[in-house]
């Protein structure tokens, strides 16, 4: 069973923690607090690695995140590397199919840090600053759905230090003897 755990911080605080859940209905409503979103959907095609076999097993949940007007680009990584922070202008949904990376957003004066799991959906609203790490090994393979752009919201926060925040190993770490194993 996965077990998505989020973390938040103050920005200028890594060090403080504000919350840490692992309950799905919490972490829903904490990130949807921040415009982002979040949901669990059930794996299909197991052991799929391929791009087209992945994509084929969940076309049916891709196509229903992809109505509307605009160009919505649709691929799969894996394991892709992340650690600078940035920001699209458009939003973005990450399916995770295998594996597990955190997902930092930068909203406000806050970080989120979300611990995604397989079967775990990830909306990140577009102009909002994030970063991800996957670990030094990093094996997680995600669906991800870029919609099309938005126009600019409130001004961004200035910048972080990413390292300043605790890295996928630190957040794993963390969860030994008192949290689940994670899927890796």
């Amino acid at each position: 069973m996965a077990m998505t755990l989020l973390t938040v911080w103050p920005d200028d605080r890594p060090g403080h923690v504000l919350l840490r859940t692992e309950d799905t209905a919490a972490i829903t409503a904490e990130l949807a607090r921040i415009g982002a979103g979040f949901a669990r959907w059930p794996l299909s095609g197991a052991g799929e690695t391929s791009e087209p076999g992945v994509l084929a097993s969940y076309q049916d949940r891709i196509d229903a995140r992809i109505t509307g007007p605009g160009y919505h680009a649709v691929d799969v990584l894996t394991g892709e590397p992340g650690l600078a922070e940035r920001s699209a202008n458009g939003a973005e949904d990450r399916f995770f199919v295998q594996g597990s990376a955190v997902w930092y957003l930068h909203t406000g004066r806050e970080v989120h840090a979300v611990l995604c799991e397989p079967g775990d959906l990830l909306t990140i609203p577009a102009h909002t600053r994030h970063w991800h790490d996957g670990g030094l090994r990093p094996d997680h393979v995600t669906i991800r759905v870029r919609h099309p752009a938005a126009a600019a919201g409130a001004v961004p926060p200035a910048p972080v230090v990413t390292t300043d925040f605790p890295d996928f190993e630190t957040l794993v770490a963390g969860r030994s003897g008192t949290w689940p194993v994670l899927s890796r």
